[in-house]
C-alpha cells in the first residue's frame, strides 16, 4: 500500500499559504520578466530605419526582425507550458532566460541581417516563458482560496504584457536618434536581459504537484520507499507522458471553444497593437512631423489607458456585475459571483474596441491636430486591458491547474496573429492608407461581438460540458480529500499520542500511516 504524501492545513510550503507579502513579490518579479520579455519585440522596431540603411534590404524585410521574435512567442508556450505542468514552474523559466540572454548576445554582436533574423526568432522562443507561464503561477497561489488576489495579480500581469512594446518603442526611438550606424537598440536590450539574470534564480517553486513530488522523493531517499505524490500513482508511458503533457494545449484549442473564443478576441487585440508599430510612424512622424526621437511617445496614451483599466479593474467588475440584463443575453438563474457575471465587462471593452479604431482611422490625417488620434490609443489602451483581463482570468477559472496550457493556446494564437501584422502593415498602409486600413480592423471587430455575448449566455453549459475543465477539476478534488485525510490521520494520530500514557508504540509505528501529512 502507497503512502500518500499531501499539504497539511496550513503548510507553508503550499504557495496557496504565503503571506501576502511573499504572493505579492513573486507577482512584481513575474511581471518585471513579462514586460521584460515583450520590451524586446517593439524595441527592435525603432531601429528599422537603420536596419535598411545598413544592410540595404526594404521594409518587409527590415520588419521580418519584429515579425519572427513575435512568431517566437506563439511557438515557445507549447513547450515552455506543458513543461511547467509536468516538472514545475522554476525550471522553464531557469531555461529559457538564460537562453534568451545567450540570444541576445549573438544579436548585439553579429553584422549579418539574417543571422539577427534568425536568432531574433530564437530570443522570441525563449522570452515566451515570461509571458506565458506566468498565469499557472498566479493560478498556484491564489486560485479558490483568493480570488480577489488572483484579480488583482492578472490585472498587473496583463498590464505588464500590454506596456512592455508600448514603452519598448519609444526608448527605442530615442536609442536608433541618438546612435551611430551600429544597432545599439540590440546592444542596449542585450546588457538589459543579462541584469535580469539574477532575479530568475529567486523564483520559488509555487506548482503544488512539483512541491510534493520533490517531498516523497526526499521521503523515499530517508527509506520510506512507499511515500508517493497522488499524481505520481497515475501510472503511465513515456509516449503516453509526453503526448498527454506536450499535446494539451493543442488538444484543448481544437476541443474547447471557451479557449477558441478568448483566443480569437485577445489575437485581434493584440495585433492590433503591432499594426501600431508600423502605423504610428506613418502617422506621427512622415503626416505629422514629429522628430524622430518623439515620434514613440504617442504611444505612451496607450500606457495611461492600460493603467485606467488595470488600477479600478474590481471596481468595474462589482459595478458591471451588478448591471441587469436581459435573460436572452444572460440566464436569470446566474449568480452575480459567477465566473460569466465578470463577462459583462468584457462586453463593453469589446463594444470600445471598433470605436477606438474609427476615431483613430479619420483622425490620423495630417488635417487632424496630433492630440486627436493620441487620445483614440488611450481608449484602444483601455479596451485592450479589458480584453486580455476578462477572458485571461475566465480561462483561468475555468481549467485551475491546467491554466498554463490554456494561457500556452492563447499565447500561440495571438503571437501568431501579430507576427503577421507588422509585415502586412505595410502593403495595407500603402494600398489603404491610415484611415482605410485602420478602420478595416474597426469592422473586423464589429463582426467578431457576438463571442462575448455568447459566453455571457452560454458560459455555465460550455465549462460544464469540457473536458479538461472536469479533468482539471477532479484532480484538484483529489488533492483536496487528499490533503483532507490527511488532516484527518494527522488529528488522529496525535489524539492517539495523548491517549497513549504507557507509550506501547513507537514514535516509528505511530508515523506509520496510511497518509502521510508533510
Amino acid at each position: 500500500m502507497s503512502n500518500t504524501v499531501t499539504f497539511s492545513k496550513d503548510d507553508l510550503e503550499d504557495s496557496k499559504n504565503w503571506s501576502p507579502r511573499k504572493k505579492g513579490l513573486v507577482v512584481l518579479l513575474i511581471c518585471l520578466l513579462a514586460f521584460s520579455a515583450v520590451f524586446g519585440s517593439s524595441f527592435y522596431a525603432a531601429a528599422e530605419l537603420q536596419v535598411i540603411a545598413r544592410y540595404g534590404v526594404n521594409a518587409e524585410t527590415a520588419s521580418s526582425g519584429l515579425t519572427v521574435y513575435v512568431l517566437g512567442f506563439s511557438l515557445g508556450p507549447l513547450f515552455w507550458g506543458p513543461l511547467s505542468e509536468m516538472f514545475g514552474r522554476q525550471l522553464p523559466y531557469r531555461l529559457s532566460w538564460p537562453m534568451l540572454v545567450a540570444m541576445c548576445a549573438v544579436n548585439a554582436w553579429v553584422d549579418n541581417i539574417a543571422v539577427i533574423i534568425v536568432f531574433r526568432f530564437f530570443a522570441g522562443c525563449a522570452a515566451a516563458c515570461a509571458i506565458n507561464n506566468g498565469g499557472g503561477i498566479m493560478s498556484d497561489m491564489f486560485n479558490i482560496v483568493d480570488m480577489q488576489g488572483q484579480a488583482r495579480a492578472i490585472a498587473l500581469y496583463s498590464a505588464a504584457i500590454s506596456a512592455g512594446p508600448c514603452v519598448g518603442l519609444p526608448i527605442g526611438f530615442f536609442v536608433s536618434a541618438n546612435a551611430s550606424s551600429e544597432l545599439w537598440v540590440l546592444r542596449v536590450y542585450f546588457f538589459y536581459v543579462l541584469c535580469l539574470l539574477p532575479f530568475v534564480w529567486l523564483l520559488p517553486e509555487t506548482h503544488g504537484p512539483t512541491v510534493l513530488a520533490w517531498r516523497s522523493e526526499k521521503l523515499r531517499r530517508e527509506g520510506n520507499t512507499k511515500a508517493y505524490a497522488a499524481h505520481e500513482l497515475k501510472h503511465e508511458s513515456n509516449k503516453q507522458f509526453f503526448s498527454s503533457h506536450l499535446g494539451r494545449p493543442a488538444a484543448m484549442f481544437l476541443r474547447e471553444p471557451i479557449i477558441q473564443g478568448a483566443a480569437i478576441w485577445t489575437s485581434l487585440a493584440y495585433g492590433i497593437a503591432y499594426f501600431f508599430f508600423e502605423a504610428y510612424p506613418v502617422v506621427f512622424f512622415e503626416q505629422h512631423h514629429f522628430a524622430l526621437q518623439l515620434t514613440g511617445l504617442p504611444f505612451f496614451a496607450m500606457v495611461i489607458g492600460f493603467q485606467l483599466a488595470a488600477w479600478p479593474y474590481r471596481i468595474l467588475v462589482r459595478i458591471f456585475t451588478r448591471i441587469p440584463v436581459p435573460k436572452f443575453i444572460q440566464p436569470g438563474n446566474q449568480a452575480p459571483e459567477s465566473p460569466e457575471s465578470a463577462l459583462k465587462l468584457a462586453v463593453f471593452a469589446c463594444l470600445l474596441m471598433p470605436v477606438s479604431m474609427f476615431w483613430f482611422a479619420w483622425s490620423s490625417g495630417e488635417e487632424t491636430h496630433w492630440i486627436v488620434p493620441t487620445l483614440a490609443g488611450t481608449l484602444y489602451g483601455f479596451s485592450t486591458l479589458i480584453i486580455f483581463y476578462t477572458f485571461l482570468t475566465y480561462s483561468s477559472q475555468t481549467y485551475t491547474i491546467y491554466a498554463s496550457s490554456a494561457s500556452a493556446c492563447n499565447t500561440f494564437w495571438r503571437s501568431l496573429v501579430a507576427s503577421i501584422f507588422p509585415v502586412a502593415s505595410h502593403s495595407i498602409i500603402s494600398h489603404l492608407g491610415t484611415k482605410w486600413g485602420v478602420s478595416l480592423f474597426g469592422f473586423l471587430s464589429l463582426g467578431l461581438l457576438p463571442i462575448p455575448f455568447i459566453f455571457l449566455r452560454y458560459g455555465e453549459v460550455l465549462r460544464k460540458k469540457s473536458h479538461y475543465a472536469r479533468e482539471a477539476n477532479a484532480i484538484v478534488a483529489q488533492m483536496r480529500a487528499a490533503a483532507a485525510a490527511a488532516h484527518a490521520k494527522q488529528v488522529q494520530a496525535i489524539e492517539i499520542q495523548d491517549s497513549d500514557s504507557a507509550g506501547s508504540k513507537s514514535p516509528q509505528e505511530r508515523a506509520s500511516t496510511a497518509v502521510i501529512a508533510v
